[in-house]
């Protein structure tokens, strides 16, 4: 087993043993995909390849059941988004559609074609993304995308999936979300961030 998938795992435990977080539910979390089901939903849609570890993720599990998104907030206020919902938002943020809203105009200019959304803050704010190239590679970034600094470069938020994994199930495991330790959260998550943490540029 991958260390991401074991991290994973861990998260779900919690998830099965815990339910006294009103924002997530072991429930509102639909089973994985085949391999060959990624590669399907993901070839005629996306210029770039996939990284390997976003294979793994969903494979591991395929996000959150449609209507369920509030009950599914993988940390924080960021909920795990489904291939398919993940494709939707990739394909209205970079494809090329004539907008009345200014302020989708403008997100949709600056929206890196590079960037992938596996997670969507609830609150509307932006999403947690990864990088997909040219050609695949095993590992990606995370990268924070902020509507609020859209014209800033993003910050890498994780240098890959699985250390942000690693860190999100030691939250979890910590009880950083049940006792609202969030001092304690950025202790954790900073072991497994690059310090000083970089801006990602093009």
């Amino acid at each position: 087993m991958s260390l991401l998938t074991d991290a994973l795992d861990r998260v779900l435990n919690w998830f099965e043993q815990n339910d006294d977080l009103d924002f997530a539910h072991f429930e509102s979390l639909q089973p994985g995909l085949k391999y060959e089901e990624i590669e399907e939903k993901v070839t005629d849609l996306l210029p770039f390849r996939l990284p390997k570890e976003v294979y793994e993720l969903y494979q591991w599990g395929n996000g959150a059941w449609i209507g369920e998104e509030i009950y599914a907030r993988f940390f924080d206020d960021y909920v795990f988004l489904s291939l398919e919902s993940a494709l939707k938002i990739y394909c209205n943020l970079t494809g090329i559609v004539q907008e009345d809203d200014p302020c989708v105009v403008v997100l949709k200019s600056k929206f890196n074609v590079q960037w992938f959304p596996i997670f969507e803050d609830v609150d509307g704010r932006g999403y947690c993304v990864v990088l997909i190239n040219e050609m695949q590679r095993e590992t990606t970034p995370v990268l924070q995308i902020n509507f609020d600094e859209i014209y800033d470069d993003p910050y890498i938020i994780y240098p890959t999936l699985t250390k942000m994994m690693l860190a999100e199930a030691e939250c979890y495991e910590a009880g950083v979300y049940s006792n609202e330790f969030y001092e304690e959260a950025k202790y954790i998550r900073s072991k497994y961030q690059e310090t000083p943490i970089r801006i990602w540029r093009a």
